[in-house]
């Protein structure tokens, strides 16, 4: 009996990530497009459909799975808005898919999407639960129980971002205070080092950004950190620290078989992911640690258009 073949599209704000993908995970083709983020929805979606049918096994395809960013209703299809595409506004994007391709659409949450293709990709299926931690700009989540996607009564499962974990910490994007984002998400990251370089000085980071401190980014603090830069390797052990907490809430409450941190800050993982280890050593259950494992994914930029494909099997 042949494989089943899903399409996976991962709508990114700077590229738009498609590919044929079977229903072991495994991509047959893919295809990678420039996002036009001033065209309408429509004109959006015939491009990729478009792109897709150049695919040879497009016609073997059974269903479409499509992971977006942003504000989304999964049962229905519909995208409230997405912050990546400022033209998409109450898009009712699976009846487009649909009515162009005539095959069935599923959409979903490209955190929920990265949480399934690292369950295939990195876990190959086995965990029965497993929690995905993206850590990017912001920080986003995906849960896997009995290893299936879990939503939760209003389709807001896994914004674990948000938890708090300082109560009288800094503003979140999310208007909370003491976010979990508020210490390792990009932004927030970025402006704790200037904050320190008012402070004190740092040569490698003046040498990297030639002294144009607006130029820092977490891949800047990640290459200062690996040329010895005291601010910057600090700044990645607070960060570890901090997700050492958040690690220890996320065992003790779901305790998963498994904990896989993806995103471009994981890039990073060699300078605070012992250091949260460590931390939840002295914070969670011992059961629940030794239970679990932790790591990195393997296969970054692959996992939301795979986690998309894959939402035909959810």
């Amino acid at each position: 009996m042949a494989e089943k073949l899903y399409l996976g599209v991962d709508m990114g704000g700077t590229h738009i990530k498609i590919a044929a993908v079977l229903d072991n995970g495994n991509i047959v083709e893919e295809i990678a497009i420039d996002t036009d983020t001033a065209a309408d929805p429509k004109a959006v979606v015939k491009e990729v459909i478009q792109a897709a049918k150049k695919f040879k096994t497009f016609s073997e395809i059974e269903n479409i799975g499509v992971g977006i960013a942003g504000d989304i209703e999964y049962k229905t299809g519909f995208v409230r808005f997405s912050p990546n595409l400022p033209k998409w506004k109450n898009v009712q994007l699976k009846k487009l898919f649909e009515q162009l391709t005539h095959k069935k659409t599923l959409i979903d949450n490209d955190a929920n999407t990265a949480a399934i293709g690292a369950f295939w990709l990195d876990d190959k299926g086995k965990s029965e639960s497993l929690i995905c931690v993206t850590l990017g700009t912001g920080v986003g989540g995906g849960i896997i129980i009995n290893k299936k996607l879990y939503h939760g009564a209003s389709g807001a499962a896994g914004e674990i971002g948000h938890i708090t974990i300082d109560l009288d910490g800094q503003k979140c994007n999310c208007s909370n205070r003491g976010c979990i984002e508020t210490f390792v998400g990009a932004k927030y990251l970025v402006n704790s080092v200037k904050a320190e370089l008012k402070k004190s000085k740092s040569v490698t980071i003046d040498k990297l950004t030639n002294k144009n401190h607006l130029l820092i980014t977490p891949e800047i603090l990640f290459n200062a950190a690996n040329l010895g830069d005291k601010i910057s390797k600090d700044a990645w052990k607070k960060a570890g620290i901090k997700l050492g907490a958040f690690l220890s809430i996320i065992l003790n409450f779901f305790n998963p078989e498994t904990i896989i941190f993806c995103g471009g800050i994981s890039c990073a993982h060699k300078f605070f992911l012992k250091i949260a280890v460590k931390e939840a050593q002295k914070r969670a259950f011992q059961s629940a640690l030794k239970a679990c494992e932790i790591k990195v994914s393997k296969y970054g930029n692959k996992l939301g258009v795979v986690g998309a494909a894959m939402l035909s099997k959810q």
